[in-house]
């Protein structure tokens, strides 16, 4: 049997069946979602970035410096740097020093920190290191905010130029006073420490007025030396005659109502504090450097003293006063007779004359005002026309030749109505405790006068003194005799004058 050949398929019919197995394809042209084309942007910003933030913290980086130190306490690199409490910088390293002997003691370990920018100027001769950590002491506790946090290491600025060290560190923390360019340093020697230590109070009538900023004993070893340092608001008070006493003990005696203790406070007692007293002719004021004895206890004759001596005022050039005084003869014996006052130069062109010292009694011979070694006659001298005050006569500077010329300080105000009720007059009397300050319980304003309390005390000899303001410095005013004590006498003419 013979098989059949193979039908043959039309080339045709294989092509339509092969079309119809493959599916058909359909190209498109593929587009990119919106925005997709710049996705390349963002490595680029992020290195833009990178190097902005690495160019803003390299001009950040302000000075390097260093600092030794015998001890760190735990200090470490990364520790921040700090000036009154605010992050000024970063301690970078923390090194030994070169061994410049054989003793591995005597080497110290160098800080190396740097500040910022902004804090670059900090860095000057006289600046303060020590590094903050808790101390326990007679005068407090400092550093409680190291005991959960790092140790820092911390600064107080200099005064001088700028200096990048190395700068000696403190072994402790410096005592916390403002040091100000007019406080007052003096000296205390006692021949033994009689409990003064190291952050002491210094007390006036009970109240803080400086502070022992170190204790040592003397170059020849023969007594204790303390340096303290007056508050400028109460350096007026330390006067050459001043008197500095210990109040850090206990004293006891005994008498007919039993056993007295005495003791100054809790303060003085635990942190060994000393106290002053000043007489009132303690002649003139102290400067720096000066040296004064410290007493074992007060004496009873010194806790009466009342000095009145103006605290707290700026120091402002007083006006130009002169001491005068009106010398006549009367009498059958032609007796010589004087009254004493005070001659105030208003400015270049006028001068303020207290009455008293131009009008002698009816009866007076050869009146004359005598001042500066120079002898005038009051029967030449007249006021001006608009003065019509009967206490204060105003002359014009021609008519005393001799005065000095006037100061350079504050210009006159001539007016004392506006005056607040808190401020302080201040008398200028030429005395060696300065011009005596009358405070805003002791002067009132009536009917436009100023009067002074007569508990003031002020002798006639001050009448024509000047009266300036505390604050200002400015003339107000003269002294001038009341019913009820004493006065200001205005230098304008007016109906309260």
């Amino acid at each position: 049997m013979t098989d059949a050949p193979p039908t043959k398929t039309p080339v045709g019919s294989e092509a339509s069946e092969s079309d119809a197995r493959v599916p058909p394809v359909i190209l498109e042209r593929r587009r990119n979602p919106p925005g997709q084309s710049f996705i390349w942007l963002i490595p680029v910003a992020a290195l833009l970035v990178s190097i902005w933030i690495a160019i803003d913290a390299w001009s950040d980086r302000g000075p390097r410096f260093m600092v030794e130190f015998r001890e760190i306490h735990g200090l470490e690199a990364g520790d921040p740097i700090r000036c009154r409490g605010v992050e000024v910088g970063r301690v970078e390293r923390v090194d030994w020093s070169s061994l410049d002997t054989d003793l591995d003691e005597a080497r110290s370990i160098l800080v190396t920190g740097r500040l910022s920018a902004a804090a670059s100027d900090l860095l000057r001769i006289g600046s303060r290191f020590w590094i903050a950590r808790p101390e326990f002491g007679y005068g407090g506790v400092q550093g409680l905010d190291t005991v959960v946090g790092p140790r820092y290491l911390a600064m107080s600025p200099g005064r001088g130029r700028m200096d990048r060290g190395p700068f000696p560190g403190l072994p402790v923390a410096p005592i916390d006073w403002a040091d100000r360019d007019d406080d007052l340093e003096i000296v205390i020697e006692s021949p033994e420490r009689r409990g003064m230590r190291r952050g002491g109070s210094v007390t006036y009538r009970g109240l803080p007025a400086g502070r022992i900023m170190n204790l040592e004993l003397a170059s020849d070893a023969s007594h204790v030396e303390a340096r303290v340092v007056i508050d400028r608001r109460h350096a007026t008070l330390i006067r050459e005659g001043t008197r500095f006493y210990s109040t850090s003990g206990v004293s006891f005696e005994f008498g007919l109502d039993g056993l007295r203790a005495d003791v100054d406070s809790v303060e003085t007692l635990v942190a060994g504090g000393i106290a002053f007293a000043t007489p009132p002719d303690a002649g003139g004021p102290a400067v720096t450097g000066s040296r004064f004895e410290l007493a074992s206890r007060a004496e009873d004759a010194w806790l009466e003293w009342r000095p009145r001596i103006a605290v707290g005022v700026p120091a402002l050039e007083g006006p130009t006063a002169e001491r005068a005084s009106l010398r006549w003869k009367s009498g059958v014996f032609s007796r010589s007779r004087s009254r004493r006052g005070w001659i105030t130069r208003i400015d270049d062109e006028f001068v303020a004359v207290p009455t008293v010292l131009l009008r002698p009694p009816p009866d007076a011979k050869d009146a004359a005002l005598e001042f500066a070694g120079t002898s005038i006659p009051v029967d030449g001298l007249a006021g001006e026309p608009a003065d019509v005050s009967d206490e204060v006569r105003i002359l014009r500077v021609e008519s005393l030749p001799g005065l000095p010329p006037a100061s350079s300080g504050p210009k006159a105000e001539l007016d004392a109505v506006g005056l607040p009720e808190s401020a302080t007059l201040l008398v200028h009397l030429g005395g060696d405790l300065g011009p005596t300050p009358v405070s805003a319980g002791r002067w009132r304003s009536r009917n436009g006068m100023i009067l002074i309390d007569e508990a003031m005390g002020f002798a006639d000899e001050g009448i024509g003194a000047p009266i300036t303001d505390a604050r200002t410095g400015a003339l107000l005013g003269v002294l001038i005799p009341d019913p009820g004590g004493t006065r200001l006498g205005r230098l304008r003419p007016g109906p309260s004058n």
